[in-house]
């Protein structure tokens, strides 16, 4: 896969078209793409990933239209974002497509369904388009795309790309192992009636052996009912994808109608506050007409009570006497002889002189008690009165603030119901989406459980089959199968023994070329070292012929990640040759190149390494593609300028429009 170029339209900073040619040459084979932090760098190399995969790594990735465009446009206008990219892949020209509609909607555009188109071109220049269900399967032969981040990096990736665990089952594909892969599917296996080895199976001749017979019918019967559920699987998965499919519909409904669902959704709200306010102010005019009516009074009569009190107030009274104290009380200790507190009273004594002397201050000698008594209780009269008022006033004022806050949501909600008049309630689409996930979770159970079923079964046919083959009858018919069956099983045991090789070739293969990389980048005496799971690490030689695992500084790490990715393409174009046994041909398994588009490769490596970068690159790899710094190129542009065939320059013209000149 070589790419001769991208194009897009409105694609986050890029405004209007921008379009990129790469020059595909084998002397000539770097493309550089220059400028500086929120340039727009990264941007381009996620538009690759967005293209190829409808995914990108960006903030805000939902809005991925230009800002400048989307804040142009009025209500239900519309914008395109879009990006094209031609690649040649085992010398066809495919255009692969991805763009998608926005439309504005108040203050925000909206995204809408995207559109993805994959085509190739004939020998004659007609362009073809691939079938939609087809499209992401061809993109995917092409460059996997759990492989994409290996040739699509980025400077952050770059640091933790060769820690990935998933690249065992994905070289497969991208180095030729398919072919194997898919021949032994094809030869299958004595249970599958679908494969050669099956059908030669079902063609045994079994008659006169009852018991032979029976576990035939038994094998067929499971056979049968393994269609059945292969059947079921396929219509649940089948259900799963309509009801995905509505999901997504009514995803994009309510997306589209967003605002229309918030104002509804406001407007409900509002109609529950202006309930809850109506009831709390039935409540406070309750609260309010109790206290009028336990404390009327103190209102009605504060004029008399006021006078009252100021007359009193002027009043000089002697208020030597105890409060509520009587003349009977006093005279009651008198003939008793003895106080409250246990003194003694006796006649002539100080004790009862001093009883004497205090009953010249209660009544009736003194009415200054009385009077005493009565200021108090109209004191206490005016402070429940002022209570009371302070109390009503604040209920009074709730209750205002209450009646007020109704008005502005009964104010809201009427225009809410002017601006979403003649729309569509979105709650049944809520609803409907509600029963969409539910079904789906429903299904995906029931499909799970046959899987399930289908595994149980596919263990009971192999029991049989093994009991079926000791009792099979030697009649010539199933001779002849059963040698056909033997070299079909032999041809297979063959390739699984090829493939399995293959496999351990690759990574030997791998490991050889990203050491032979890693010792142009770096000089020392570090050895590179790649375990079957793909896992890169570095160690370091002793004197004793043994080895051990380095610490690995910030600019070491980075080469390390640079010769494994360099190595990866390297080993990409390759071509796959088998062992052949004696007798035997051998045969070969051809690959592709692929080019390495890079994000700011040089980020945080120091000079010389940046140097070394530099010269291997352009020897492994068939298609250079990289964004770089201008602080960094400066130390590049020396070593590689030679291999550079294009040149871009990115100008920023403000946070949202970037433009891209060449030369």
């Amino acid at each position: 896969m070589l790419i001769q170029s991208l194009r897009m339209l409105n694609f986050r900073q890029f405004k209007g078209e921008t379009s990129i040619n790469f020059l595909i040459d084998d002397k000539k084979n770097v493309t550089v793409i220059l400028g500086d932090n929120t340039y727009g760098k990264t941007t381009i190399l996620q538009a690759f990933n967005w293209c190829f995969y409808n995914t990108v790594n960006l903030p805000n990735k939902e809005n991925l239209l230009n800002y400048e465009v989307a804040e142009s446009l009025f209500d239900d206008e519309r914008a395109t974002v879009e990006v094209e990219i031609q690649l040649i892949h085992n010398s066809v020209c495919y255009i692969l497509n991805r763009s998608q509609d926005y439309i504005k909607k108040g203050p925000d555009a909206h995204p809408l369904q995207p559109r993805h188109i994959v085509s190739y071109k004939k020998p004659d220049g007609q362009t073809v388009n691939i079938k939609d269900s087809k499209s992401q399967n061809v993109i995917n032969s092409i460059l996997p795309q759990d492989l994409s981040s290996y040739f699509f990096f980025d400077t952050e990736r770059v640091n933790q790309i060769s820690q990935r665990s998933d690249l065992a089952e994905s070289v497969k594909g991208l180095l030729g192992l398919s072919v194997l892969d898919n021949a032994i599917k094809h030869l299958g296996g004595r249970t599958s009636k679908r494969t050669v080895i099956g059908r030669f199976y079902g063609e045994m001749d079994v008659e006169g052996d009852r018991q032979a017979s029976e576990l035939l019918e038994k094998i067929e019967d499971e056979k049968s009912r393994r269609e059945i559920i292969k059947t079921q699987i396929e219509n649940t998965t089948s259900e799963i994808k309509i009801y995905e499919d509505h999901k997504e519909q009514l995803d994009t409904v309510l997306r589209d109608n967003q605002e229309t669902t918030e104002l509804q959704r406001k407007k409900e709200d509002n109609e529950k506050r202006i309930k809850m306010a109506e009831d709390e102010q039935e409540e406070t005019r309750k609260l309010i007409l109790d206290e009028f009516d336990r404390t009327s009074i103190h209102f009605f009569t504060e004029p008399l009570v006021k006078q009252a009190v100021d007359f009193l107030h002027e009043v000089k009274l002697d208020d030597k006497g105890i409060k509520d104290l009587t003349r009977i009380t006093l005279e009651d200790l008198l003939k008793r002889e003895i106080c409250v507190c246990g003194t003694a009273l006796s006649e002539g004594s100080a004790e009862w002189d001093r009883i004497l002397e205090e009953m010249k201050y209660v009544p009736p000698e003194s009415i200054g008690n009385l009077v005493r008594a009565y200021r108090e209780t109209m004191y206490q009269y005016c402070r429940d009165r002022d209570a009371s008022f302070t109390s009503m006033k604040d209920r009074f004022e709730r209750l205002r603030r209450s009646k007020s806050y109704v008005r502005d949501w009964i104010d809201e909600n009427d225009e809410i119901m002017e601006r979403i008049s003649g729309k569509e309630n979105m709650d049944k689409y809520v609803e409907q989406l509600k029963d969409v996930k539910s079904r789906i979770k429903d299904l995906s159970a029931k499909k799970e459980k046959l899987i399930r079923d289908d595994e149980s079964l596919k263990g009971s046919i192999e029991r049989h089959q093994k009991a079926y083959d000791g009792l099979i009858t030697s009649s010539q018919k199933n001779k002849d199968n059963m040698i056909y069956i033997d070299y079909a099983e032999e041809i297979r045991e063959w390739l699984e023994t090829t493939y399995t090789e293959k496999e351990t070739a690759i990574r030997d293969g791998l490991e050889e070329k990203v050491n032979s990389i890693f010792n142009q980048m770096y000089s020392g005496t570090r050895r590179v070292s790649i375990d079957n799971k793909y896992n890169v690490k570095l160690f370091s030689a002793l004197t004793d012929d043994k080895d051990i695992e380095s610490g690995e500084s910030e600019g070491l790490n980075r080469v390390k990640n640079f010769a494994f990715i360099a190595g990866l393409v390297a080993m990409a174009k390759d071509k796959i040759v088998s062992t052949p046994g004696e007798g035997e041909e051998d045969f070969d398994l051809a690959s592709e190149p692929y080019p390495l588009v890079m994000d700011a490769p040089f980020s945080n490596a120091d000079e010389k390494h940046t140097a070394n970068i530099s010269k291997v690159l352009p020897e492994v790899a068939d298609q250079i593609i990289m964004f770089v710094m201008n602080k960094d190129w400066k130390y590049a542009d020396p070593i590689i300028s030679d291999k550079v065939g294009r040149r871009y320059m990115l100008i920023k013209h403000s946070e949202h429009y970037t433009e891209l000149k060449e030369g």
